[in-house]
């Protein structure tokens, strides 16, 4: 329980970090003014309920099923295709889904959801760290 808890409270943690530094840093500034008139403005703000709650789930989806993963080798290894796996299934492809039904263009949908990924590879290398000795 205690290997869950760590998991759980560190890849959460570092699930937000990532995710902002990377909207912050690198899709603000490559994507440019698709993000500023397709995703949501600075006076518009976050909904950080919302936004804090799918990370949540996103993180304990990925430590509950981490234990069941089984790829065999270095936690090092593990993690990052855990993340990898996940961070595809519900980052790239979401973009790429939401692109499909809506007027945002694939383009930069593709290139977010990319990126986006980086945060679950991060939070399933977290996750192998802790569960390192399993």
């Amino acid at each position: 329980m205690k290997k869950f808890a760590l998991s759980l409270g560190f890849g959460f943690l570092v699930n937000n970090i990532i995710a902002t530094l990377v909207a912050a840093v690198i899709l603000r500034p490559l994507l440019g003014s698709f993000w500023e008139s397709t995703i949501r403005t600075d006076a518009q703000g976050l909904a950080f309920p919302s936004l804090l709650s799918g990370y949540f789930i996103l993180t304990l989806l990925m430590v509950v099923g981490y234990k069941y993963f089984s790829m065999q080798g270095l936690w090092l290894k593990k993690g990052m295709a855990w993340g990898l796996l996940i961070g595809g299934a519900a980052f790239l492809s979401g973009h790429l889904i939401t692109a499909g039904w809506s007027i945002i263009p694939s383009f930069p949908m593709l290139i977010s959801g990319v990126l986006d990924m980086l945060a679950p590879v991060a939070t399933g290398v977290v996750i192998g760290y802790v569960y390192r000795n399993e």
